[in-house]
């Protein structure tokens, strides 16, 4: 069985209009406080519950791990995707996030890929088709003629599935996307892992049946900021703070939490920590194994298209 293999992360949209900014410790007033200008802006897309306008979900209290401690430098402002996005093209001197530089070059956001910077990987994501309860899940292209399958708003499986023969629906919040799944209103919806596993869960349901052979998106997750001296020095810090992190059994839990399991760094394959994908359903449909979470190293796969 192939698998579209997508270098890339799915870009969305959210429904939220207005931006607002993460809460800063540093009072602009205060004597020797950090200026706006002076400090790297990084612009967090807002999706749904995984990272939410109001500061909440697992991808904004990543970043606030990440962050603390470094308002001086840094500020997180959060965003629909596509107003992030154009403000990121436009800023010199900002960041995108979670991302990739694959994601934007392969997209054609980006043309040079010299003119960005990004982190280490905090681990790896990819997008599978999950089936409605009562469905085997699609193994190939060809089982989604004539079926109804939701995506999200702006996603590049928009693109992907268009000459498929499946009716295509854009939907704005992936806990939406996940109840359209639940109640029947629809076939299939394509979702990201680990993002699935905490929507399901919030919801208090198993995680849908889907083939683990069939991978449409695959994709680092990091902070991408175009090069700068300023940027350049924000993701060392960053890169440190997280290497610092990866020890703390807190942040190993949220992550575990979420599907994804640490695995320290072996003798003499350098200090870089790794941060792969659980085997998170090995019976598909099956609920979540959190006890002993066994690491497959995803990311491993066949070289396919990069379309985007």
């Amino acid at each position: 069985m192939t698998a579209l293999l997508f270098l890339g992360l799915a870009f969305m949209e959210a429904k939220a209009e207005t931006p607002q900014a993460a809460p800063e410790s540093v009072s602009e007033a205060a004597p020797g406080a950090a200026r706006e200008h002076d400090r790297v802006t990084i612009f967090g897309t807002v999706w749904g519950m995984t990272l939410a306008q109001d500061g909440s979900g697992f991808y904004n209290e990543l970043a606030a791990d990440l962050l603390d401690g470094m308002e001086s430098t840094a500020h997180y402002q959060l965003m629909p995707y596509r107003r992030a996005k154009a403000r990121f093209l436009d800023s010199e001197s900002s960041c995108i996030y979670p991302s990739a530089i694959g994601v934007l070059t392969a997209g054609e956001h980006v043309q040079d890929a010299s003119t960005l910077v990004e982190t280490n990987p905090l681990f790896r994501a990819r997008t599978h088709i999950f089936a409605r309860r009562g469905e085997h899940a699609p193994s190939n292209l060809a089982d989604l003629k004539g079926r109804t399958i939701a995506v999200p708003s702006g996603s590049v499986m928009q693109m992907v599935l268009a000459d498929t023969g499946a009716d295509v629906i854009s939907v704005f919040d992936e806990t939406d996307k996940a109840r359209m799944l639940l109640t029947a209103r629809v076939d299939y919806i394509t979702a990201m892992l680990p993002d699935a596993v905490l929507v399901f869960d919030a919801l208090s349901e198993p995680l849908p049946a889907f083939d683990n052979e069939l991978v449409f998106l695959e994709s680092n997750i990091g902070f991408v900021c175009h090069r700068s001296p300023a940027t350049e020095a924000f993701v060392e810090a960053l890169n440190s703070r997280a290497k610092t992190l990866a020890a703390n059994r807190d942040y190993q839990v949220r992550l575990e939490d979420a599907g994804i399991w640490h695995v320290p760094a072996r003798p003499g394959h350098g200090a870089i920590d790794e941060h792969n994908l659980n085997d998170i359903a090995p019976a598909a449909g099956g609920s979540v194994a959190r006890a002993h979470p066994r690491p497959t190293g995803l990311g491993s796969g066949k070289a396919g298209n990069t379309n985007y």
